[in-house]
């Protein structure tokens, strides 16, 4: 079976000619490099640490926020923050079935990104109406 490459970066790997043992090391680092393309920034050096130094809060955190507003985590708050261990990754929503989902899969999808290369610590929480 030949996997198919969505964004074609690097082409698929044969089957034939690697071991098993091989042909996963591959298949991480592939998902690693693809992963890390999405932190890429075509910025210059100079403009990213201008930028990043513009994000810190009071405390000298760096944070942003985004909203999901399609698919099943619609209206989910993702708050994101670079500390000195990786990121911290924390997803709010205010529908407690959501929250109950999302917390059974909160550490397979923490031990994948460290797999990865992206250390982090990702929380779910319940948010307010009022961020809402």
């Amino acid at each position: 079976m030949n996997r198919i490459d969505i964004e074609g970066a690097l082409p698929p790997l044969r089957e034939q000619g690697y071991s098993k043992e091989r042909s996963t090391h591959w298949d991480h680092e592939r998902q690693r490099q693809q992963f890390a393309r999405c932190f890429s920034s075509p910025l210059p050096r100079i403009q990213n640490i201008a930028c990043a130094v513009a994000g810190y809060d009071d405390n000298g955190l760096m944070e942003t926020h985004y909203r999901i507003v399609s698919g099943p985590l619609c209206g989910t708050k993702v708050s994101v923050s670079m500390t000195a261990h990786g990121l911290r990754i924390v997803l709010s929503n205010t529908e407690s079935k959501l929250i109950e989902r999302l917390q059974r899969i909160q550490n397979r999808w923490q031990r994948q990104l460290h797999q990865l290369g992206f250390p982090c610590l990702l929380e779910v929480t319940c948010a307010d109406e009022s961020d809402a």
